[in-house]
């Protein structure tokens, strides 16, 4: 839950308890929000995106502004957010954190489910208040739907479904060996081209065919013609592209020949 707070005002001196950031989320993209002062100079910045079970929350300051109090809450929609005609109410909303020291950076999370089963969108509103070095204020919401006549502003946030980045694969499948006697490889072997569609019979089920060997039926016909009665292994490598990467993996194929 990251550094969460339920319906308690909180100061918090250790500055190790705001350091958990999720800022990027393999397969889905960040919405950033850029905040600004009156004089429309940039003071911070709100970060948010999910996976998927949590809404991440990222609470940024630029150097020369430290944030001083966040008022904020995530709703199913924005008929849940404490509202009247004059707009968000900021002492309703759901947390309220207090800094008493220097700080830059405040995250907190929330778990999708306490929405509702698949939710595909949140209303995010916050207050947050930024401190400079000359300890003058500025309390800018987050958002660009404008709610009611105080100017509050909240924000629609789409739940992201990540989306896993396709990864470059290809099995060539387990080792194998097959033993034959002498007179059983003869009946297999008639001619040097049978040899290593021999060795291609042995590959598992669903492994391509269109692999290579690191050596041709010349040279085991060779070995095989000094002494017959030994193994006679290959190496079988196949290979995938994708995206332009290109992956591999091999597998020994073994010929074991007996009397």
């Amino acid at each position: 839950m990251g550094c969460s707070v339920d319906n308690d005002e909180t100061n918090f001196d250790d500055q190790l308890l705001i350091a958990n950031s999720v800022i990027d989320v393999e397969g889905c993209v960040s919405d950033t929000y850029t905040l600004y002062n009156t004089s429309e100079e940039k003071i911070g910045e709100f970060i948010v995106t999910n996976d998927e079970n949590e809404v991440y929350l990222n609470f940024t300051s630029v150097n020369g502004y430290d944030i001083s109090m966040i008022n904020y809450e995530v709703a199913l929609s924005e008929d849940d957010l404490p509202m009247n005609n004059g707009g968000i109410i900021v002492g309703q909303l759901e947390n309220t954190v207090k800094f008493s020291a220097t700080t830059n950076y405040y995250g907190d999370s929330v778990f999708l489910e306490s929405f509702g089963e698949n939710p595909t969108a949140l209303v995010v509103a916050a207050r947050i208040q930024f401190t400079n070095e000359s300890k003058k204020t500025y309390a800018v919401w987050v958002g660009d739907q404008v709610a009611g006549k105080n100017d509050s502003k909240f924000l629609n946030y789409s739940i992201c479904i990540p989306q896993e980045e396709e990864v470059c694969e290809v099995d060539a499948g387990s080792d194998q060996q097959r033993i034959y006697t002498l007179a059983e490889i003869d009946a297999e072997v008639d001619d040097l081209g049978e040899i290593l569609p021999l060795y291609k019979t042995f590959l598992d089920e669903g492994v391509s065919r269109d692999g290579t060997f690191n050596t041709d039926g010349l040279t085991i016909l060779r070995a095989f013609n000094k002494n017959p009665y030994q193994d006679f292994s290959v190496i079988y490598t196949v290979t995938n592209e994708l995206n332009g990467e290109v992956c591999s993996d091999s597998t020994v194929l073994t010929i074991t020949v007996t009397e």
